[in-house]
């Protein structure tokens, strides 16, 4: 449980640092067919997320569900949320075309390869430790 939540704390943290700089660059999502205005990026990240992070709703549910981890009552739940949440982020990074770029080597931004591989793995660890904490845990009842 330990390790879940020092993963999910430090991806969430890289989630924000992803949201701050993607919303300061006025950078949107581009993924698949889906493409943001960059002049709506604010308005977007709720919802959609920017090319650097999760949707903001998303960030919210990851901060409560890392919370919840220090609840009896919540762990198995929370746990059962972050393993969810991670596999998704864990498509969301590649398929977004900013960051393929980047790992590609294809950017400008030097900075984007440390911070999205990183998040990216994280999100993965986090749904690896969350399915395998949440099997573990007793039900609540």
């Amino acid at each position: 449980m330990k390790a879940l939540f020092t993963v999910s704390a430090a991806q969430l943290a890289l989630g924000l640092a992803g949201l701050r700089k993607a919303l300061r660059d006025r950078t949107s999502y581009d993924v698949w067919k889906l493409k943001g205005d960059p002049r709506h990026a604010a308005r977007d990240q709720w919802v959609m997320g920017t090319n650097l992070s999760a949707p903001g709703l998303m960030l919210i549910l990851q901060g409560l569900a890392t919370a919840g981890l220090l609840s009896r009552r919540w762990r198995r739940t929370a746990a059962k949320t972050l393993a969810i949440l991670g596999a998704i982020m864990s498509g969301g990074y590649p398929a977004e075309k900013s960051i393929r770029q980047a790992w590609r080597g294809k950017s400008r931004d030097k900075s984007l390869l440390p911070m999205t591989a990183a998040a990216a793995a994280l999100a993965t660890l986090m749904a690896v430790l969350g399915r395998k904490d949440m099997n573990r845990l007793p039900k609540a009842g």
